[in-house]
């Protein structure tokens, strides 16, 4: 038995046994852990160490500018995408309203009347509105939203209000109802029509309208709508009036026909062109070769003849 271990041991030349010799040949190689791919070792560690995070003013500057580039390409899409989706809708829409045209919707007639009770209206005008109906490139009636239509009258500057119908399968109903023409502005040598809100009329010619009144003087036009009111209902101041006149932004002269100057107080006007009203009912009183008619004064009136009559016998009041 000796022998034998002594062969054995003699025929491996000395060697150490093979799990001492496993555990000395192990130490001259890399660990485990130096073995691993690095993101492995960040796991293993349970985070980055100071040598493991390392930030160079160059690597700041990629970053950053990688960043802009980023935000700029997402921008630049966004835009890309938004003019291609509204170029598909619009697409969309014609390829609609050429099938509904073709399908018996086609526009046929668009009928342009005064609403009841309102101011007829011109075949200029009308034309005009129609000219604003049909957007372009749409053939259909199934393409005109009648409050879209309703939108785009109204913003005619001579329409107060419009009502749109449509009658199936290709007719278009617009009623119109004009502003109406209450004076004549003159602020500053331009001369325009105004309604009685005070709003110019810019569509209409001061030449065509020679009966209505004359408002004048800066800030006269929107200022004068209680005056313009009141004489609709007195025809004896209207059918003498010349013009009104703006008096420092606070008050009103009335220039009449026979050359005469009717001062009004800077409150309570149209109550005193109501007491002139009756005044000319009772005594003929805007008749007389009077200069000037003060009524600024409540429940009192100062009057100045005519110079040519000043001192002269003659009855102003019908005796009174």
């Amino acid at each position: 038995m000796a022998a034998v271990r002594a062969r054995r041991s003699g025929g491996r030349g000395g060697e150490p046994p093979r799990g001492k010799r496993r555990k000395a040949s192990a130490s001259y190689g890399p660990s485990p852990h130096e073995a691993m791919p690095r993101i492995a070792r960040i796991k293993l560690s349970g985070g980055l160490s100071p040598n493991d995070v390392q930030v160079t003013p160059k690597s700041l500057v990629l970053a950053l500018t990688g960043f802009v580039l980023f935000i700029g390409a997402g921008i630049a899409g966004a835009a890309w995408l938004g003019s291609s989706l509204f170029d598909a809708r619009e697409a969309f829409a014609r390829g609609a309203d050429g099938a509904a045209a073709n399908a018996g919707f086609a526009i046929g007639d668009i009928e342009v009347a005064a609403m009841t009770g309102a101011s007829t209206i011109t075949p200029a005008r009308a034309a005009e509105v129609r000219a604003l109906i049909v957007p372009e490139g749409r053939q259909s009636v199934l393409s005109l939203d009648p409050r879209d239509v309703q939108a785009r009258v109204e913003s005619l500057d001579w329409v107060a209000s419009a009502r749109v119908r449509r009658l199936w399968p290709s007719t278009l109903v617009v009623e119109v109802e004009r502003r109406q023409e209450y004076a004549v502005w003159q602020e500053d040598g331009e001369v325009s029509v105004i309604d009685v809100n005070g709003e110019r009329l810019l569509a209409e010619r001061a030449a065509d309208h020679p009966d209505l009144p004359l408002v004048v003087g800066r800030g006269a036009g929107p200022a004068a709508e209680p005056l313009l009111l009141a004489l609709e209902s007195l025809p004896h101041v209207r059918e003498r009036l010349q013009s009104l006149t703006r008096v420092n932004d606070r008050r009103w002269n009335l220039e009449l026909m026979s050359g005469a100057t009717v001062a009004l107080p800077e409150e309570g006007a149209p109550e005193a062109l109501a007491r002139l009203e009756r005044l000319q009912a009772q005594h003929a009183l805007l008749d007389r070769p009077l200069t000037t008619i003060d009524l600024r004064v409540p429940h009192r009136m100062a009057i100045r003849v005519h110079p040519s009559l000043a001192g002269g016998p003659r009855l102003l009041l019908g005796g009174a």
